[in-house]
């Protein structure tokens, strides 16, 4: 009897299949865990807020280059799914001056890996990351509004920056990222990124949690 193996539909299909193992490790790490039990304290919740805010206003500044440069990208609909802002309103609330942030080993390693992007595709493969995470926030968001006591999104806006909104947006995003016809080499450079972006993540996690 003949086995065969059907394919992963689309770049979102291989993006999902050949992450898996990245992301698993990644969702795996203390720090993810203390998120999702709403355990973690606040002072490591404003680190964690911090160097994200330093990976999206590069990743999103970056974005915005390459939106200029490639005329696909106009249908992803990205600067509404932008982060930058909702960070910026979170770390206010939480009382955290942005200028004194420094970035960790982690956040440098996601930093140079936007920074050397040299096209779109391993581009989108670092925000396909980012993008796919605000499904499992929302999630955290709750665990840690009921932790704190909390009846109001101050402080958690990057979490679920979308409510209900979230899972027709990521709908939306992955048909528009397989719509577009990307190349064999764009792929692949596409996933190689995604998976060094998971890698990364986990690194910035354990130093967070550490700290």
């Amino acid at each position: 009897m003949t086995h065969t193996t059907t394919a992963p539909a689309g770049i979102m299909g291989r993006l999902k299949s050949e992450t898996a193992a990245q992301h698993a490790v990644a969702e795996a790490k203390p720090l993810e865990a203390a998120l999702i039990a709403g355990a973690i304290g606040h002072e490591q919740y404003r680190k964690y807020l911090a160097q994200r805010w330093l990976i999206h206003r590069e990743l999103e500044a970056a974005t915005d280059r390459a939106l200029a440069a490639d005329a696909r990208l106009a249908a992803l609909g990205l600067p509404g799914l932008y982060q930058t802002a909702n960070l910026e309103a979170d770390l206010a609330h939480l009382g955290v001056d942005t200028a004194t942030i420094k970035p960790m080993a982690g956040a440098e390693a996601l930093l140079g890996l936007i920074r050397d992007a040299d096209s779109s595709a391993p581009l989108m493969g670092i925000y396909y990351v980012f993008e796919g995470s605000k499904n499992g926030a929302r999630f955290i968001a709750r665990a840690l509004a009921k932790a704190w006591g909390k009846t109001d999104l101050d402080g958690l806006k990057y979490l679920d920056p979308h409510g209900e909104a979230q899972r027709g947006l990521w709908m939306k995003f992955r048909e528009d990222m397989n719509a577009i016809a990307w190349s064999d080499d764009e792929q692949d450079g596409m996933v190689k990124a995604a998976q060094t972006t998971f890698d990364a993540i986990s690194a910035l996690d354990d130093e967070i949690h550490a700290g």
